[in-house]
């Protein structure tokens, strides 16, 4: 073992430890937030070609009903379906968006308590600046007395 290598202690391990933490816990937060942006984009997409299928739908129906051509029933229930299919990507639409929400003020409440973690961090970084540099001054100045009148 080299003479400069350093001894990794528990105060290393614990400064190690809560940055990767931090870091792997921010990533992580992005990430869901990501995940759930592109789900939600993908339900909009669904929604929007769904009504250009209602709308066309609704358009051939109405052809067909006022030349009194075959298939009108066929149509309507086709129309009827697309409809019930619109209702039910609303339906999960909504709960998506929810759950978005949901998870943004979930990652601020996390983030928030993870400032503690970072506060770990620096406690671990000054003391071993302490145990390193014994004769160091301090890092906080010191408060003046109170002046007594």
């Amino acid at each position: 073992m080299k003479s400069k290598d350093k001894v990794v202690t528990p105060l290393h391990l614990l400064q190690g430890l809560t940055q990767t933490l931090n870091a792997h816990l921010s990533e992580a937060c992005d990430q869901a937030l990501k995940d759930a942006r592109k789900a939600l984009e993908k339900l909009n997409k669904q929604q929007t070609k769904l009504e250009e299928k209602r709308a066309e739908a609704e358009s051939r129906l109405a052809v067909k009903q006022a030349s009194d051509q075959k298939g009108v029933g066929k149509a309507a229930e086709k129309l009827t379906a697309l409809r019930q299919a619109e209702t039910e990507l609303l339906v999960v639409r909504k709960s998506v968006e929810a759950y978005t929400r949901q998870l943004q003020s979930d990652v601020r409440q996390t983030l928030r308590i993870a400032k503690g973690l970072q506060r770990i961090e620096e406690q671990a970084s000054v003391a071993i600046d302490k145990r390193n540099n014994p004769a160091a001054p301090a890092t906080r100045p010191r408060r003046k007395p109170k002046a007594t009148a």
